[in-house]
């Protein structure tokens, strides 16, 4: 369906400029108004996927991609129970031939299966800054090893202090994994953003449980 829509947006877009020229527009002065417009769509894109705070326009973003593999993940997050996620992470593990993207799903996994021993195996193998550095403070996180928790090399701000919201939640710590869970949003843009709200609120449920 997208592959249709792309094919009349563009054909559309000759169509005009072809009947620009007609009406007497320079064909090189209607491809460039045209090449302009095909700019700002590929800046909305990026502006959603890494920039925006508008969680609502994220949320149309990805429940309008659902079917592709990277958005699939995300929308069972938002909407999938942890079987659906656990199901969708282990397709496009095996679907993905990049073995840090690959790995870094299948670490994903383990930690929804609650299977420690999986996610070390999984993040051995996972060799790209910094999902290396925060695969391996996660674990510290999960086994109490408060002092192997933190690295430099988590580049993005939203890391840190979600690894002080995991070994919150190991705790069971609500105040606390609240707290961080809070700081690591913060600092959060686009579907990072929209992943972060959604898998919090699930491990706040964890804990309100217990």
């Amino acid at each position: 369906m997208r592959i249709v829509k792309l094919t009349l947006f563009y054909m559309a877009i000759i169509v005009l400029a072809m009947a620009l020229s007609l009406a007497g527009v320079r064909m090189s002065v209607a491809l460039g108004f045209f090449a302009l417009i095909v700019v700002a769509m590929i800046y909305r894109h990026i502006h959603i996927l890494y920039r925006t705070n508008n969680m609502q326009l994220v949320d149309k973003f990805v429940r309008a991609r659902q079917k592709q593999p990277f958005f699939a993940h995300i929308y069972a997050i938002a909407y999938g129970s942890r079987t659906d996620q656990i199901a969708i992470l282990a397709h496009v593990a095996s679907k993905n031939k990049q073995p840090t993207i690959k790995y870094n799903y299948l670490f994903n996994k383990a930690l929804l299966e609650e299977n420690l021993g999986a996610a070390k195996e999984a993040a051995q193998h996972i060799d790209k800054e910094p999902i290396k550095s925060y695969t391996a403070c996660y674990i510290a996180a999960l086994e109490g090893r408060t002092s192997d928790m933190h690295s430099d090399k988590l580049t993005q701000p939203w890391m840190q202090p979600a690894i002080e919201a995991a070994y919150a939640h190991q705790l069971k710590d609500k105040g606390e994994f609240e707290r961080f869970a809070g700081y690591s949003i913060d600092a959060a843009r686009g579907v990072q953003k929209y992943a972060l709200i959604h898998t919090f609120e699930q491990m706040k449920t964890d804990i309100t449980k217990s």
